[in-house]
């Protein structure tokens, strides 16, 4: 049956309340979330002696990708909020006696998540990299008492470097060894080793001479000796403290090259597609919350708040989050192909509603 109601009319019932409590539950959860970890490094920021001033801008670097992170978890608390008020103002009753499906009302609410999917993706791409970027820098920088000083190994083309200590924003380095590995065989050849390097007009210099270790064809043998040459080492500073981060902060771009190997890297090749592809799954990811939010429109007005069923969908999109970032987990570590990584928790979770959804209609 044809809806009596003008597609604007439906789109600006449905639409709008959604969108901001998805924004509205998006901004608390993450000033929430900022709080929590604003406490846990107020002290080492307040020991630095960087004031007021460091930790204001610790919670700028560090908010756009604690807003990233919740949001999917925001459309679902969103959509729960907007669908039971409607459930339970009889306005979900009004719309199916007025011939509008449970599809039809979904095709109606889902611009809305795909609208903050991809201002979602935006915002991970061009907005969290260099915000983290700069947050792991200034960290790095103001650590004077050395406490926190992050260690690396990446590989730079068939080479393997290893720092011991990143000083100064990538500027500095301590206690480095590159290992020189053969083109074709990837067999170890030498390595050579720094005590102390610094960057100085874009390029790298040691502090004193380097120790070259040279290995027989048959690596029974090894030779120590001076090594006064040019320090083979390409990766720039900036390169050498993104890498130090935890997680994968980078632009298309920057993963692009870390995946040709067009840029040193620290991590598997499947880290960086994992990182690509979750990104741009994040319409879908937001679709399917909104999916798994949708059986509250089958609660009876009169049955109120006493119907536990928004604690059972709420407790079903937490198990999905972290179902997700197990299977995520998997595929960082290679273990699983990264299209069914990225595509497993979405599947499941879409037939799981559906399979709801359809429970509660043949009630």
């Amino acid at each position: 049956m044809t809806s009596p109601f003008p597609r604007f009319v439906l789109a600006r019932a449905f639409l709008k309340p959604l969108l901001g409590r998805i924004l509205l539950c998006g901004a608390v959860l993450t000033a929430l979330l900022e709080v929590l970890a604003l406490l846990e490094e107020a002290s080492d920021i307040l020991g630095r002696h960087l004031g007021v001033r460091g930790l204001i801008k610790f919670l700028a670097l560090h908010m756009p990708a604690m807003a990233t992170e919740i949001m999917p978890l925001s459309v679902m608390i969103g959509a729960l909020f907007t669908l039971l008020q409607m459930a339970l103002s009889n306005e979900i009753t009004i719309l199916r006696s007025s011939g509008l499906s449970s599809l039809d009302m979904y095709k109606h609410f889902l611009p809305a998540p795909i609208i903050v999917g991809f201002l979602t993706i935006i915002v991970q791409f061009w907005v969290v990299p260099p915000c983290e970027q700069a947050l792991n820098k200034w960290w790095n920088v103001t650590d004077t008492a050395h406490d926190d000083i992050p260690s690396l190994w990446f590989r730079e083309q068939k080479n393997i470097v290893h720092i011991e200590e990143v000083l100064e924003g990538g500027n500095r380095l301590k206690s480095v060894t590159i290992y020189h590995r053969d083109k074709k065989t990837g067999t170890l050849l030498n390595s050579v080793h720094y005590t102390e390097l610094l960057q100085k007009n874009a390029h790298w210099f040691p502090s004193q001479k380097g120790l070259s270790t040279f290995l027989d064809h048959d690596q029974n043998k090894a030779q120590v000796i001076s090594y006064d040459g040019d320090v083979p080492i390409v990766a720039t500073p900036r390169q050498i403290i993104d890498m130090t981060l935890k997680d994968v902060y980078y632009t298309p771009a920057q993963l692009w090259h870390a995946i040709s190997g067009k840029s040193p890297s620290s991590l598997p090749p499947s880290n960086y597609l994992m990182a690509f592809f979750s990104v741009m799954f994040l319409p879908v990811q937001m679709a399917v919350m909104l999916l798994v939010a949708f059986p509250v429109t089958y609660i009876p007005p009169r049955a109120g708040l006493r119907n536990p069923l928004p604690v059972y969908v709420m407790a079903a999109g937490l198990g999905i989050v972290i179902l997700q970032g197990m299977i995520s987990a998997l595929g960082n570590a290679g273990s699983l192909p990264i299209f069914l990584s990225v595509c497993s928790g979405p599947i499941i979770a879409t037939l799981f509603s559906l399979a709801w959804i359809l429970r509660l209609e043949e009630r």
